[in-house]
């Protein structure tokens, strides 16, 4: 009898980065797409509700995003960061957006300076040399990354100056980076599902296209245009395009450096709590620089602007 001879083993697959989307079809992109709607048509209702009670309240929503923003984040780095860490970071971001409400952009700092030294002790007294430096490093990025840039939507919400010198203005100026960073996402998504074809940054996402891009900051200055003419008059015509501008390249850039901590980490979502948006910190990736570039603005270039 002749032997057999041995059989050749099957080469394994190549391993798929989690974080490069895969070519979709129309039809599922639209049922993504209904999705997403879906989705937004229950949290929008709910985000524009709190930011008109405002106040404890506003800052306390806030914080809890924060919260659950932080969690993911270190979840993306599983046992890099351990469970001790975890808590004083998770945490560590509620009173950061707190002190913006009680304090101003002081005691937000003060509030992330105990955290930085609490995370320093911390991993000081859990962690060898070799992985000190990454483990304390990540224990702060966590709740400085979303606690502290979240925060500033706490500290638009308290301000009563700027532009708009009214009562109503910190109502007004939260409410316009919702509405022209959601147009840059959304006209963005658009674009880039059914019109992209010219990638933009294959090295950070490979879902993102130059058609995208154009699309959002032209949805997020017509956003802006709508605002000036509806209840943010106090910005001139060209304020309002440079603004629509200005937050539509942080946001690109607040979904890109999400995008890298992805990659980073091998992951497509930071977790699935939002149906067809992924999770809070996904959802919330574009706003986290959106809202300190429109503070910036109002402080600083506004007045320089004019003149």
């Amino acid at each position: 009898m002749d032997a057999s001879p041995p059989a050749r083993k099957r080469r394994p697959e190549p391993a798929l980065n989690p974080a490069d989307e895969p070519a979709r079809e129309p039809a599922a992109r639209a049922k993504n797409l209904l999705i997403r709607v879906l989705a937004g048509l229950v949290l929008i209702p709910v985000v524009l509700l709190v930011n008109h009670k405002g106040g404890l309240v506003f800052a306390g929503f806030v914080a809890l995003l924060a919260a659950l923003a932080c969690r993911e984040f270190y979840a993306l780095f599983g046992d890099r960061v351990p469970g001790g860490l975890r808590i004083v970071g998770i945490l560590g971001g509620v009173p950061v957006c707190l002190a913006f409400h009680f304090g101003s952009l002081e005691g937000g700092a003060l509030a992330v300076s105990v955290l930085f030294v609490a995370v320093l002790v911390v991993s000081l007294i859990r962690q060898d040399q070799a992985s000190f430096a990454t483990v304390a490093s990540l224990g702060l990025t966590g709740p400085v990354y979303t606690g502290w840039l979240l925060g500033f939507f706490v500290l638009l919400r308290a301000t009563a100056g700027g532009p708009a010198a009214s009562s109503g203005a910190g109502r007004d100026y939260v409410l316009m980076v919702l509405i022209l960073t959601w147009s840059y996402d959304t006209l963005a998504y658009l674009g880039g599902s059914f019109l992209g074809r010219r990638k933009l940054f294959t090295r950070i996402s490979p879902s993102k296209t130059l058609e995208g891009t154009l699309t959002g900051l032209a949805g997020s200055v017509a956003a802006a245009l709508v605002c000036r003419s509806t209840f943010a008059g106090y910005f001139g015509w060209v304020e309002a395009v440079m603004l629509g501008l200005l937050i539509g390249v942080a946001a690109q850039t607040g979904d890109l450096v999400e995008s890298l901590f992805k990659r980073s980490a091998r992951a497509k979502d930071s977790s699935h709590l939002i149906p067809g948006h992924g999770g809070v910190l996904d959802r919330c990736d574009s706003l986290l620089l959106a809202a300190p570039m429109f503070y910036l603005y109002i402080r600083v270039l506004s007045d320089w602007i004019s003149q």
